[in-house]
C-alpha cells in the first residue's frame, strides 16, 4: 500500500469519526414526536434571532434544538387555535431579533388565537419596545419582581465611517441614486444629510403612531395614556402594574400553574409542531410559501459573518421554478424579509416571479423589511401585502468603489498596475475614477435606475414620474406604501395566503402550506462541504456587531439605508 493510499484511508476514517458517526448517533437518539393530551397548553417562546425561516443548512441544529422561527411561531398559534386539545397558550417573551413588523404579525396571530375562545397568557422578565405589542395581545401579562419593561418609543441611530476613512486615507468614489439613498452616507458623510433626517422622521412618526394605536387597543386605554408610557419609557414591574401596562407580578412557576391547576399538560411549541406534522396528511390543494430572507447575492443561500443570512438568487429562482412546475401547487406566496443587495441578482429572482405569475397566482408577503432589492423581487407579483411597520421602497441604488491607496501608503504597501485599454483599471482600489470613468459610471447607473422605475411603473400600472417621485432612495412603512401605491394592502402571512387562494379560486380552509426551501436532514448537513465554513461564519456572526460593510470593488447595490429601527 502506498503512502498516498494510507493517507487517504486515514483521512476517510477521520471524517467518519468526526462527522458521520456523530450524525448517525444524533439521528438515532432523536426523540419521537410527543403525544398530545386532551388538555394541552402550548408554551411559545419568543427569543433569539427570530429568523423568518430556518436556513436549509443550519449546523447549530446538530448540537441542540433549533430556535423557533417566525413561521414556526405563526404556524403553532394558528394550528393551536383550531385544535380542540389545546386549551391555552403561554407566551414567554425575551428580547429577540424580531422587528416591529414581525411583532405586529405575532400580535395579530395571538388575537386570532384568542378569537377561538381560548386563553393566552404572556410572561416576560425583560420586555422591550415592539415586543410589548406581542405581550399585550394576550389576555393577561405578567412579569417577575426582578424584571423591567422599556418602551422608549421608536428611535434611529446611524453610524458614519467618513471621519475614520479620512484618517486612514480611504477615499470613497461612490455614486448614489439618489438623495434619499442614505446607505451611501455610511461611506460619504460624517452625519445625516437633511434628506436622510427627513426620511427617518417620517418613518419614526409612522412607527410611533402605529405603536400608540395598537397598544391602546390591546390594553383598552386611550392614546394619550400610551403616549405618557412612551414619554416615561422605563418601568419596574411595580410601576408598570401601577400604570396599567401589565396585569400582575408573578414568577414563571406561578404562570405555569395557571394551566397546570386545570389539568393541562404544558408542551413546548416546537414539540407541538412536530406532533402536528407527524400526524398530518397532505390532502387538498397546496400553496407554496417560498421564504426569501437575507441580503441578496448571486449563487446559493448561505451565511455571512457580517451581514448574516444570504438570499442566494440561484436558490430562490430554483424554488420559484419548482413551485411553478409542480401541478399540485395552485398558488405561490413569496415571503420577503430582505434589505436588498446585489441588483443583478435581485433581477434574476424578479424574472422568475414574473414567469411564475404567468402560470399561477403569486402574492408577496412582506415581513420586517422588503426594501430596495427586497422591493425589486416583489413588484412583479400579482399582489403585495405588508405589515403596517414593514420597511419597503428604497427604490434606488449605490455604485462605486473605495480608493484604499492612502491606507496602503500608511501601511507601506505599494501596487504597480498596468492596463491595456482606456478603462482597464476602472475597478482598481489604488486610484480614484478618472473624470471620463466617473461620467461613464454615472451614465450607466442612471440608465440602470431608469430601466428599473419604468418596469415598476409597468407592473404597478403607475406613471413613471409618479414612481420616480416615490423612489430615489425613499423608504416607506407598509402603511405609507399602501397609501402611495407601492403596496396593495395591509396584511400578514395568513392574509397573503388567503389572497393567493382567492386569486387561484380555491378554498383557503382546505389548503396545505408547503414551505420552501426544503430543510435538509441532519445526515445531509453533516456531509455538506459547507459544514465547517458555515459553522465558523455563524460563530463569527455571534461575536461581531452589525457594523458597516466596506467594499473596494465596483458594485451596484440595492440596499435599504442603515440606522433605522428593525
Amino acid at each position: 500500500m502506498t503512502i498516498r493510499s494510507k493517507r487517504l484511508i486515514l483521512a476517510l476514517a477521520l471524517l467518519v469519526f468526526l462527522f458521520v458517526l456523530p450524525a448517525v448517533a444524533l439521528m438515532s437518539f432523536r426523540p419521537a414526536a410527543p403525544s398530545l393530551s386532551r388538555k394541552t397548553a402550548i408554551v411559545l417562546e419568543v427569543s433569539g434571532e427570530m429568523l423568518e425561516y430556518h436556513p436549509s443548512f443550519a449546523p447549530g441544529s446538530l448540537f441542540g434544538r433549533r430556535e423557533l422561527t417566525q413561521s414556526d411561531a405563526l404556524a403553532s398559534l394558528d394550528a393551536a387555535a383550531k385544535d380542540a386539545r389545546v386549551t391555552g397558550i403561554i407566551l414567554r417573551i425575551h428580547p429577540s431579533g424580531a422587528g416591529a413588523a414581525k411583532c405586529q404579525e405575532l400580535a395579530r396571530a395571538v388575537a386570532r388565537f384568542r378569537g377561538s375562545g381560548k386563553q393566552a397568557v404572556a410572561f416576560s422578565p425583560i420586555l422591550y419596545g415592539h415586543h410589548y405589542l406581542v405581550a399585550s395581545a394576550a389576555d393577561s401579562l405578567f412579569m417577575p419582581p426582578s424584571g423591567y419593561l422599556v418602551v422608549p418609543g421608536p428611535a434611529s441611530s446611524a453610524t458614519y465611517l467618513r471621519g475614520a476613512f479620512d484618517k486612514l486615507g480611504i477615499k470613497p468614489n461612490i455614486h448614489r441614486i439618489e438623495r434619499y439613498k442614505s446607505a451611501a452616507e455610511t461611506y460619504t458623510e460624517t452625519n445625516r444629510t437633511p434628506e436622510s433626517r427627513e426620511m427617518a422622521e417620517w418613518l419614526l412618526a409612522g412607527l410611533y403612531d402605529g405603536f400608540v394605536e395598537d397598544a391602546a387597543a390591546a390594553r383598552g386605554v386611550v392614546a394619550d395614556t400610551v403616549r405618557r408610557w412612551l414619554d416615561r419609557g422605563l418601568f419596574s414591574p411595580a410601576s408598570a402594574l401601577e400604570s396599567g401596562l401589565i396585569d400582575g407580578i408573578r414568577h414563571w412557576d406561578e404562570v405555569e400553574s395557571i394551566f397546570e391547576e386545570r389539568g393541562a399538560a404544558l408542551v413546548d411549541a416546537a414539540d407541538y409542531l412536530r406532533a402536528k406534522r407527524a400526524g398530518s396528511s397532505f390532502a387538498g390543494p397546496r400553496v407554496a410559501v417560498i421564504h426569501a430572507q437575507g441580503v441578496i447575492e448571486a449563487g446559493e443561500n448561505g451565511f455571512n459573518p457580517v451581514t448574516g443570512e444570504i438570499m442566494g438568487a440561484r436558490t430562490i429562482a430554483a424554488e420559484l421554478r419548482r413551485a411553478r412546475e409542480d401541478g399540485g401547487v395552485k398558488a405561490v406566496v413569496l415571503r420577503v424579509d430582505s434589505p436588498g443587495g446585489d441588483g443583478i441578482a435581485g433581477d434574476l429572482v424578479a424574472r422568475e416571479v414574473e414567469l411564475t405569475s404567468l402560470e399561477k397566482p403569486v402574492v408577496v408577503s412582506m415581513s420586517d423589511v422588503a426594501a430596495s432589492g427586497g422591493y425589486e423581487i416583489s413588484y412583479r407579483a400579482d399582489r403585495i401585502v405588508a405589515l403596517p411597520a414593514t420597511f419597503t421602497g428604497s427604490i434606488g441604488s449605490i455604485t462605486g468603489k473605495l480608493n484604499m491607496r492612502g491606507l496602503y501608503d500608511k501601511l507601506g504597501i505599494a501596487k504597480d498596475e498596468i492596463g491595456t485599454a482606456a478603462h482597464s483599471l476602472i475597478q482598481s482600489d489604488y486610484r480614484d475614477f478618472s473624470e471620463d470613468e466617473r461620467r461613464l459610471v454615472e451614465e450607466e447607473h442612471w440608465r440602470f435606475y431608469r430601466g428599473w422605475i419604468e418596469e415598476i411603473a409597468r407592473f404597478r400600472e403607475m406613471p413613471v414620474d409618479s414612481v420616480d417621485g416615490l423612489a430615489r432612495g425613499r423608504v416607506w412603512t407598509g402603511e405609507q406604501a399602501v397609501s402611495n401605491g407601492l403596496v396593495d394592502g395591509i396584511g400578514d402571512l395568513s392574509a397573503a395566503v388567503e389572497a393567493a387562494c382567492e386569486l387561484a379560486g380555491i378554498d383557503a380552509s382546505r389548503v396545505v402550506l408547503v414551505h420552501y426551501p426544503r430543510r435538509t436532514t441532519l445526515f445531509q448537513q453533516m456531509l455538506s462541504r459547507n459544514l465547517l465554513e458555515d459553522a465558523i461564519a455563524r460563530v463569527l456572526r455571534r461575536a461581531l456587531s452589525d457594523g458597516a460593510r466596506s467594499r473596494s470593488g465596483l458594485f451596484i447595490r440595492h440596499e435599504a439605508p442603515p440606522g433605522l429601527p428593525r
